[in-house]
């Protein structure tokens, strides 16, 4: 059974290793991941309620963590999903639905966007299977000292 839940302490460290995973950091643009006391010190002031346009769930799987979900509101509100274990089983495409169908009620949001380099190919199929659009011209980053495509997509909710 797949939830998406409030994130809690006891999901930190995991999520913290994922910032470390090479892999994972190209795939999301960390060019820089944080150190663990950086990383703590950002979610405790999340959890003061400290950043209020920042979102963030937890992704658990029979009660495994198995990703995270987040939102930065603004005006165009922007979405990322990480999906570190059990990949492609289904669990960020439920996940994502029921993310989108919280905060649409929770937070009265009508439309998201999504940014992906264009070598991270899972991703990008992975949003335009679930409704995603490519929403404008894709804009170049410098990430470690490369040039890389940044497509952004959109979705109506």
């Amino acid at each position: 059974m797949i939830k998406v839940v409030d994130i809690q302490d006891k999901h930190l460290e995991e999520i913290h290793s994922w910032e470390l995973d090479e892999e994972l950091q190209v795939k999301t643009g960390i060019s820089q991941p944080r150190t663990r006391e950086q990383f703590m010190d950002s979610y405790a002031a999340y959890f003061r309620g400290e950043k209020p346009n920042l979102y963030l769930k937890a992704i658990e799987t029979d009660g495994i963590l198995a990703g995270k979900v987040e939102l930065f509101l603004s005006d165009e509100n922007f979405i990322g999903i990480v999906v570190a274990n059990k990949r492609r089983r289904g669990i960020g495409t439920e996940a994502l639905r029921i993310f989108l169908q919280e905060i649409k009620q929770l937070k009265r949001v009508e439309s998201v966007k999504a940014e992906v380099y264009e070598d991270n190919w899972a991703s990008l199929q992975f949003f335009m299977k679930n409704g995603f659009r490519l929403s404008q011209e894709p804009s170049w980053e410098i990430f470690r000292g490369r040039q890389r495509r940044l497509f952004t997509l959109s979705k109506e909710i």
